[in-house]
């Protein structure tokens, strides 16, 4: 007994309907959608500065979150024996130039 045999009726039928959906993307209203697209270079310009800058935005929050993270976990390393004092000086560093620079 082997369940996952298929019949060649439900071969033929799957093959029909994948060869069905390929024709409706190539030819129906997505293809349409795309061409038109493509022939108005204002649409595209639009669409590039839109996704660039929300890649960008997405860039800042990224990077200020990771630099946050990195400088809690300096503090928490501090009081390491041995590797602490090195830490120190780092976070030392960063309190000595984000004043001269006008960062808070």
């Amino acid at each position: 007994m082997n369940l996952f045999k298929r019949s060649g009726k439900e071969k033929h039928e799957d093959d029909k309907s994948l060869a069905d959906g390929f024709r409706r993307a190539v030819f129906g209203n997505e293809m349409a959608d795309f061409v038109r697209y493509l022939r108005s270079p204002w649409r595209i310009m639009w669409s590039n500065f839109l996704g660039g800058m929300f890649r960008g935005l997405g860039f800042v929050i990224g990077v200020t979150v990771v630099l946050a993270l990195l400088i809690w976990f300096l503090t928490k390393l501090v009081d390491f024996p041995l590797i602490g004092s090195y830490f120190q000086q780092l976070l030392d560093l960063i309190k000595q130039y984000t004043p001269q620079n006008g960062i808070r």
